[in-house]
């Protein structure tokens, strides 16, 4: 160390509490100036205080091979690389413990990117998203580490940043500083048992962080290339401006390829045959974008609206390509300016389901037993009952448009038609067709259905699409003359009023404690203790694990920031408040000031309040107001 010792870093670094995780700083505080204090989150010690220059980095680890895995922390702290400066925040203690934590930051007098490029937020992030690939691209010419999984064999070596996928979201990977742009990423330090390898250890600094820094300066790019990204995600976030404007929930343009390569895959499909989208005449709409012109395409307006056809015919694609389209994204992918509301939810059947103090009884009420249903909780939701509470919870949450495919959703849900009606005369569930004008009527919040067998939704739907070998067409005024020729019972038991939404309020102590062993495990699994694993199946906005990140640690820093006595306060006001500290502060305000996570993408706050609905235990109460 120059000029201190280790005792004074480790006490500057941590806080002067005894253990890491005692100390004041390790708790992410809502402090009421979340942009001044995420400003500061990473930054340990100023940025002129370094342990020395790259070449000194490198020596010392040269020096350090043979030596005991341990000894990797000398490395801990801050490098010069002449135009950028590295700072090693935690070095992994053993190696096969999780991998250790780094940061790039490069000035922006080095960088230099245009000022065009860093002012707009929707820019920013862009902006982010394009460097975060053009890091992962050059990752293949970085030192490639060793993947031995025997304990005495070479193991680590690898550099990583998290992975973006089709949709450009807001992350913690690349973030952009008033005075520079900042990289996370983590690497294994190299190791043949617990011994350092020295030499691969200096490879990774000597040649794979120059290559790095080089990748993310704006001499670097295809300027035209990043440019055309920029502006393709800003006219798409106008667009979602614009199609809320003119009342539309959703807007598909023409040319749009909507299938996509498996089941299995978010990539387009790129067999010649492929159809793209082409909206019915009477449908099309226009745009103005301020990049890229006019766009015209399809425009479904709010209310309720079925897609029908024959099965295999492009149904549910054109309902997926609607649930992501709350997302921006890349240039390419082929559903770029398939828009829809930033408030869209996916609804579908999910037995077995934690479901808590949820007021169901616009749907479900008079069950056997006199079981109450405005207060409604179980630990193994049936399908219907599921569904009546993720609608419920959706629109307590903010969603504006509901989507619903047939095929995922419980039948008796979604409609009882004549013959069941007349042969059942008790049935404690009112079905989503009787009440879904109600409400759109009641609530503003329109639905979206993919329907191929329950034709009783004519009665209801304001516009009916049929999708028929993969092209869209209007049959609005078929289905109309079709539900006066055929009656349904939809006329006879239609209900005129949806019911209250009742808020409910957020109880701070069932919530997964700050500092708790909860972790994502995959995109649609949170595991929050040994016997309860979270299952996030149903969440169809959900596009990347780094969102699951995130919703771990919106719950901690939920948990550690709302007062004991939040009695008073509802989970949308929650979430609310939750989602304005990451307009001002990022991500970093979700953390820890000494746990930057280069690992997280945002996730809406609508599956923030969803995930926190499905915790098995008791997590909210009903509403006192």
């Amino acid at each position: 160390m120059r000029g201190r010792g280790r005792g004074e870093y480790f006490k500057n670094l941590y806080g002067s509490g005894r253990g890491r995780g005692r100390g004041h700083s390790n708790v992410p505080r809502d402090n009421g100036d979340a942009s001044g204090s995420a400003s500061a989150r990473g930054v340990k010690r100023n940025r002129s205080e370094t342990e020395g220059s790259s070449e000194s980095l490198v020596d010392r680890l040269r020096r350090m091979d043979g030596r005991s895995y341990p000894a990797y922390r000398d490395i801990q702290g801050s490098w010069d690389y002449n135009t950028a400066t590295l700072t090693i925040d935690h070095v992994q203690s053993d190696p096969y413990a999780s991998p250790s934590k780094l940061r790039l930051y490069i000035p922006h007098s080095v960088a230099r990117y245009p000022e065009h490029l860093l002012t707009q937020n929707i820019r920013k992030v862009a902006l982010c998203d394009y460097l975060l690939r053009q890091l992962n691209s050059i990752l293949p010419s970085l030192p490639r580490g060793y993947k031995s999984s025997g304990w005495h064999g070479a193991k680590g070596g690898e550099i990583s940043v998290d992975r973006p996928g089709q949709q450009v979201l807001e992350r913690s990977a690349v973030v952009v500083k008033e005075s520079g742009i900042e990289v996370r990423f983590t690497t294994s330090l190299p190791a043949q048992g617990r011994t350092i390898l020295g030499d691969p250890a200096a490879e990774i600094f000597r040649d794979g962080i120059p290559k790095m820094i080089n990748a993310l300066l704006y001499d670097s790019q295809d300027k035209r290339r990043l440019q055309s990204f920029v502006e393709s995600i800003e006219d798409q976030d106008d667009l979602r401006r614009q199609i809320k404007n003119q009342g539309l929930v959703a807007f598909v343009r023409n040319g749009a390829i909507l299938p996509r390569a498996s089941g299995v895959s978010d990539l387009p499909l790129q067999e010649s045959h492929v159809v793209s989208f082409q909206s019915p005449p009477n449908l099309e709409r226009t745009f103005v974008l301020p990049n890229g012109g006019e766009i015209r395409g399809m425009g479904i307006p709010a209310g309720i609206t079925m897609v029908a056809g024959g099965g295999f015919h492009g149904k549910s694609t054109l309902l997926d390509a609607l649930a992501v389209g709350c997302y921006n994204h890349i240039p390419g992918d082929g559903r770029e300016f398939v828009t829809s509301s930033s408030r869209i939810v996916s609804v579908e059947g999910e037995d077995g389901r934690s479901i808590q103090h949820v007021d169901i009884s616009p749907f479900i009420s008079n069950l056997p037993g006199g079981i109450s249903t405005s207060d409604f909780s179980t630990n193994d939701a049936s399908g219907s009952t599921s569904m009546a509470a993720g609608v419920i919870e959706a629109i307590e949450a903010g969603a504006d448009t509901l989507l619903f495919d047939e095929d995922t959703c419980a039948t008796n849900f979604l409609i009882r038609d004549r013959r069941m009606q007349k042969l059942i005369s008790v049935d404690p569930i009112t079905p989503l067709i009787f009440k879904v004008r109600a409400l759109f009527k009641d609530h503003g919040c329109s639905s979206v259905l993919v329907i191929g067998g329950c034709g009783d939704y004519c009665d209801v739907a304001d516009l009916v699409l049929e999708m028929r070998n993969y092209q869209c067409y209007d049959i609005t005024e078929k289905a109309r003359q079709v539900a006066q020729e055929i009656p349904s019972v939809v006329s006879s038991h239609e209900v005129s009023s949806f019911g209250q939404i009742q808020p409910r309020q957020l109880q701070r102590n069932t919530l997964p404690p700050y500092g708790s062993k909860t972790v994502a495990r995959k995109l649609t699994a949170i595991q929050i203790t040994n016997d309860e694993t979270l299952n996030l199946s149903a969440l169809k906005q959900l596009v990347s694990e780094s969102q699951t990140r995130a919703i771990v640690q919106a719950m901690h820093y939920i948990a550690a920031n709302e007062r004991s006595d939040s009695g008073t306060r509802s989970l949308r006001e929650v979430l609310t408040k939750m989602d304005g500290v990451i307009d001002e502060g990022g991500l970093d305000a979700l953390v820890a000031e000494d746990r930057l996570d280069g690992f997280l993408a945002r996730p809406r706050a609508v599956e923030v309040g969803m995930a926190i609905n499905r915790l098995v235990r008791t997590r909210s109460s009903p509403s006192t107001h």
